[in-house]
């Protein structure tokens, strides 16, 4: 599984990054992307809204480690 950490990036930035990425790799894939957003919910929402929602991308932010997201082009269960 794919980890990018956005530690330290900007909003604006790790939006490309993720949007980039997602989008490059989702093409025939079985996409699985681990995410460090950090806790920042105000970034999550960002990605959720703008990228994930858009592209309709499967995500999963667990109980213990509210600064990470699973994303992936699969249903998740």
């Amino acid at each position: 599984m794919k980890k990018i950490d956005l530690h330290g990036i900007s909003h604006e930035k790790a939006l490309v990054m993720v949007e980039e990425y997602l989008l490059m790799n989702s093409f025939g894939n079985d996409l699985e992307l681990e995410l460090i957003t950090g806790k920042s919910p105000k970034l999550q929402k960002k990605i959720i809204e703008n990228i994930l929602t858009k592209y309709d991308f499967n995500y999963y932010i667990p109980n213990h480690n509210t600064g990470m997201m699973y994303i992936t082009d699969t249903k998740i269960n």
